[in-house]
């Protein structure tokens, strides 16, 4: 049994602590979990559902949109309030019209508190969409308490002027623990935000969702001055995948148009984890000068004795996340170590790698891709063929090509699997299907 099955299996038999250990080594495994996932999201065992639901919404990658999507009408509670939480990994307006659709027939309060606060993880991701449902939530006195205090946090994201003008409508509402709450965002100051820092920190390891959300939406407010802290404590949680994970979702939150400042801390991090999770933040940049330090992430795991507590395959993945970010912006720095990492025969080959070279490869990575090819099995195997056909056309690299020929020359067969056209399977009937279309994530992968 592989890790990412034995990771998978695990969901939903232990306790929350469990399956958030769980979830971040999966987190770790990228795209390879996403099929054993979907697999878990059909499962009889709601809390196995429900844990593989929020895996899913932590990769975001399009394949787990519709379970994600589906489990908003699931028949338990848990796996609604964490199909409600997923679904934060496909922000869009859309989302937004189905967590408001689920709120108008959902009678749970904690399915409610879910929805809330992925509207206001959406809002902060730039969906806007999300700032009317959130303000109708906190301004109605019929809701309950808890959702109108998650909806609240809303105002933290809007302009100084904005908020107060819309706290001020709730200083005067019945409900003391609103209009406390409302109070300190009609007044608060920079000074204010700051207080409590500390112990915001410390409750991001609470395992209470709600108080973990207070604590983020805290340091989340603190704006730039809370990177190094949150990088110390990510440091501070190097031997727990699922403290790390906590920390890494308020930084992400945090660094958003400020990756460069979050880059230069990657050469303080040594351990797999926490700098695995900052190589995934400074990879969703746009920012050229933040994605450039990235090349000495691979430079330094490239290195003999680099991070050897955590193994090679950790290593190789983190190297592999890298590469791909960098190819995906176009990016060619580190494109020789990626060469020497395709032609390695001394370690698996990982799907990142391949997604780099599709990206920038060109037909010096032709013969490499033909080794691979003979030694991979199984998927693996149709993903670099996949990836070799990719190449060809994009580097428009024509049939008379001296790379396909001398290919030719040394294993014909090879080429010939290699190039052949993609079988179209044919209906009951006898006609050819409709080819599928094959839909590529493209988030984050803007011009740079």
């Amino acid at each position: 049994m592989d890790e990412i099955t034995r990771l998978v299996e695990s969901l939903g038999s232990g306790g929350p602590a469990e399956d958030e250990q769980a979830l971040a080594l999966l987190a770790l495994h990228g795209r390879k979990a996403v099929e054993p996932l979907l697999a878990a999201a059909s499962s009889p065992e709601a809390a196995r559902r429900a844990a593989a639901v929020v895996a899913l919404g932590r990769l975001a990658d399009p394949r787990g949109r519709r379970a994600v999507t589906l489990a908003l009408a699931d028949r338990s509670p848990q796996v609604r309030a964490a199909g409600a939480t997923a679904l934060a990994g496909y922000p869009s307006e859309a989302a937004v019209a189905r967590l408001r659709g689920m709120l108008e027939r959902e009678s749970e309060a904690e399915v409610r508190m879910r929805a809330a606060a992925t509207l206001v993880d959406m809002f902060n991701a730039g969906t806007v969409e999300a700032l009317d449902p959130l303000l109708s939530l906190a301004q109605d006195r019929a809701e309950d308490r808890r959702v109108r205090l998650e909806a609240l946090q809303v105002l933290g994201s809007l302009p100084a002027g904005e908020a107060r003008a819309l706290a001020s409508g709730l200083i005067a509402d019945p409900d003391p623990r609103m209009a406390a709450a409302a109070g300190r965002y009609a007044g608060r100051t920079a000074d204010d935000r700051a207080t409590g820092a500390a112990e915001a920190l410390e409750e991001l390891d609470s395992p209470d969702y709600f108080t973990y959300r207070r604590a983020a939406s805290l340091l989340a407010s603190l704006g730039a001055p809370a990177i190094p802290l949150l990088v110390r404590a990510l440091r501070a949680r190097a031997a727990d995948p699922a403290a790390c994970a906590r920390v890494a979702s308020v930084l992400r939150e945090v660094a958003r148009g400020r990756e460069r400042e979050v880059a230069r801390h990657l050469e303080e991090v040594e351990s797999a984890v926490p700098l695995g999770l900052l190589v995934d933040v400074v990879g969703a940049s746009r920012d050229r000068t933040a994605l450039y330090h990235l090349k000495g992430v691979i430079d330094r795991l490239s290195s003999s004795g680099a991070a050897d507590d955590d193994g090679p395959l950790a290593r190789a993945m983190i190297a592999a996340k890298a590469h791909h970010y960098l190819a995906r912006a176009g990016s060619r720095v580190a494109y020789d170590q990626l060469r020497d990492t395709l032609a390695r025969h001394d370690q698996p080959l990982l799907n990142e790698v391949l997604l780099a070279v599709e990206e920038i490869g060109g037909r010096e990575d032709l013969p490499d891709l033909a080794a691979r090819h003979a030694r991979e099995q199984g998927w693996m195997r149709e993903r670099v063929r996949e990836a070799f056909r990719r190449v060809v056309s994009r580097a428009r690299i024509r049939p008379d090509d001296p790379a396909l020929a001398r290919l030719a020359e040394k294993d014909p067969a090879r080429l010939a699997e290699l190039l052949a056209p993609e079988p179209r399977p044919a209906d009951a009937g006898g006609l050819p299907a409709r080819r599928r279309v094959r839909r590529v994530d493209t988030a984050g992968s803007g011009s740079i």
